[in-house]
């Protein structure tokens, strides 16, 4: 019996360890950042057959509609996406503080650059064309 105690206790270490070493895993994952590099293609793709219920569109789908927006974008000499932050909210059915809070957030993550003409904001998505 003593014996069966002592294994008990040695599995009860070892699972701690083995979940210590899983917790130390996430963390250095964690720390690492990971590029994707996608298509507009594959945005489609990925948006075929989906109907958004509400006029309000999601993150996810306002970036898409910026992806679009660059797209015609670059048929013109300029690449670039002019517009407002108002106009945006209109299009995406935001308020504008949502709206600016989430161009400075794509800013942030290197997807996007933004400068100011006046109340025009002029964007371009970080993109390799190809």
């Amino acid at each position: 019996m003593r014996n069966t105690m002592l294994d008990k206790n040695s599995l009860c270490q070892t699972k701690n360890r083995i979940s210590m070493k899983q917790v130390n895993r996430q963390n250095q994952y964690a720390e690492f950042s990971m590029t994707i590099s996608t298509s507009r293609e594959l945005w489609r793709y990925l948006f075929r057959g989906q109907k958004n219920s509400s006029e309000k569109l999601t993150r996810v789908e306002a970036f898409h509609d910026l992806i679009e927006r660059q797209y015609a974008a670059l048929q013109q000499e300029n690449g670039c996406i002019f517009g407002s932050i108002s106009s945006l909210s209109r299009a995406w059915h935001w308020d504008r503080d949502t709206t600016s809070a989430f161009i400075t957030d794509l800013e942030k993550f290197g997807a996007v650059g933004r400068y100011d003409i006046g109340k025009r904001a002029v964007l371009k998505l970080n993109c390799t064309i190809g």
